[in-house]
């Protein structure tokens, strides 16, 4: 009898990968489609909702054809996606304006009116976690004071994957790992937090009914089966965000162990038995696993591996992100006395600040290329080293580090982790985790696991070789990490005063450009 076989959709933010998945754990076929943010004013991040959607659509049928297996042989689909962002759709479910993802800026001052207003110890109660920009909650108050048209016309307000969903399948809903991420939910409960949107005045009616992770949404659709090459009906469970999805791909369910990942962003992942709420400053975020009865909290910087790029992109010119590791490994801890701090999208854990500013700390003559690397790669992780002692000071089981991500495909990226968390780090054989998890939440959907228990049980593997922490670094760390940790303090004023000037050469920009109309 053949293994069921599985389709796994994540949508991302600089891609949507589609994986084929049999039960028994072999990945039989990949797809990978790059999707493009937008930056139309500064501080501004947009996607096309509709480029998700044929991005999905389109690596589903080359996951398919690369898997050799006929489209009838796809038992269900799942989907994970990037977290926080908004689409906003009319009664007919049409985009009303592009999204706005979760490193958008815009919304800085209704957070800091919202705080103001509303306090932390409500929104501990109320929501048990900060408000930032790029959530839903605060971009939903911007479009109410500066885009009234599209918040009064907005009839549901959609999370990118569940946005695809209801696409694909016509079904309007979320799940708790995602709805979590909105600043809207209470993660104790699992329900929107009816509290908080009475005392701000918002409309619960356009948010979507919760649903389990693992509960079958709906079917394809018969237009989106025939853009997917799949079979119209074919089940589509709600599935959970980018991030539970590479925790369970990775088999990171219970307390003690944790997940690091450096993709675009970095965020630390650690499975919790109860909610775990930062009550006194709000600095990390409590979710909602995909399982019904576990609970995450989970730190973020916004600017981890597109550091690297931008770095690659806007200074270097040139090499891949293997060849820059390499050249970085030739140089010793530290970076010869040169600090990153990787604020390039403003900042969450621990600093919640739109306006920080990064900078190069320490530059002198003779740092070189190389250098330039090792400091941007060890500011990346002495940042998420932040929220990792975070966890800790509130009593979050810390005993293994399990590396994600694309960083977790390089030696030095690695060893960065063991050494800066001065903890070991170990990696599965997983691939494309996040897509991996949305479809072993398929699986379990439909029966093909008798529980996400056995799904990691059947799927994931643990590779040999752990790396362990170098006495002589952790040591020299131990000092970059006291300095990395002045640089913010020091510098937030500037950043602040910076941001300003920025925002005002857009605005005069602007201006120009509508001058010339």
């Amino acid at each position: 009898m053949t293994s069921p076989i599985l389709l796994g959709i994540d949508v991302g933010t600089s891609s949507t990968k589609s994986l084929v998945l049999s039960s028994d754990g072999r990945v039989l076929g990949v797809a990978v489609k790059d999707t493009p943010v937008n930056t139309p004013r500064p501080g501004w991040a947009e996607q096309d909702p509709e480029a998700w959607v044929a991005a999905a659509l389109s690596t589903a049928r080359r996951a398919v054809d690369a898997a050799g297996v006929d489209a009838s042989a796809i038992h269900a689909v799942g989907l994970s996606g990037q977290m926080h962002g908004t689409v906003c759709v009319d009664s007919s479910g049409v985009p009303l304006r592009p999204a706005v993802i979760w490193a958008d800026q815009r919304s800085s001052q209704q957070v800091a009116e919202l705080q103001a207003e509303i306090g932390p110890q409500c929104l501990a109660a109320w929501t048990g976690n900060p408000v930032a920009t790029g959530f839903m909650l605060a971009t939903w108050l911007w479009l109410r004071a500066l885009e009234p048209v599209v918040y009064k016309a907005t009839h549901w307000l959609l999370l990118p994957k569940d946005y695809v969903r209801y696409r694909i399948t016509g079904c309007a809903g979320t799940e708790p790992s995602d709805a979590a991420s909105t600043s809207l939910f209470d993660p104790t409960y699992r329900t929107w937090s009816t509290p908080l949107m009475a005392a701000l005045g918002l409309d619960a009616a356009v948010l979507p009914a919760v649903h389990a992770s693992t509960e079958v949404a709906g079917g394809l659709t018969r237009e989106a089966a025939s853009a997917a090459g799949l079979v119209a009906g074919t089940p589509v469970v709600y599935g959970g965000s980018d991030q539970a999805a590479q925790a369970l791909g990775n088999g990171v369910l219970a307390p003690g162990v944790a997940s690091s990942t450096i993709g675009t962003g970095g965020q630390i992942f650690a499975p919790t038995a109860r909610p775990t709420i930062d009550v006194a400053e709000l600095r990390m975020h409590s979710y909602c696993h995909v399982l019904p009865d576990v609970w995450h909290v989970q730190t973020a910087i916004l600017s981890a591996g597109l550091s690297l790029r931008w770095l690659r992109d806007q200074v270097l010119g040139e090499g891949s992100y293997q060849e820059l590791a390499d050249m970085a490994s030739t140089v010793p801890a530290g970076a010869s006395g040169l600090l990153f701090s990787p604020y390039l999208a403003g900042e969450r854990t621990p600093h919640m600040d739109p306006r920080a500013r990064a900078s190069f700390v320490g530059l002198t003559r003779r740092h070189e290329r190389r250098h330039l690397v090792r400091a941007v790669m060890e500011g990346v992780v002495l940042a998420m080293r932040q929220g990792l002692d975070i966890m800790e000071a509130l009593g979050v089981p810390l005993d293994t580090i399990v590396a994600s991500g694309g960083a977790a495909k390089h030696p030095l990226w690695l060893q960065l982790q063991a050494d800066i968390f001065d903890r070991p780090v170990t990696r599965t054989d997983t691939i494309e985790a996040a897509a991996t998890g949305a479809a072993m939440l398929a699986g379990a959907g439909v029966g093909a696991f008798a529980s996400l228990y056995d799904a990691v049980d059947r799927v994931v593997r643990y590779r040999d070789g752990v790396v362990r922490p170098d006495a002589s670094r952790v040591a020299a760390y131990k000092r970059v990490y006291e300095l990395y940790g002045s640089l913010y303090p020091a510098l937030r004023s500037t950043g602040w005063a910076l941001t300003e000037v920025a925002m005002g050469e857009g605005d005069r920009a602007k201006g120009c450009a509508d001058a010339k109309v």
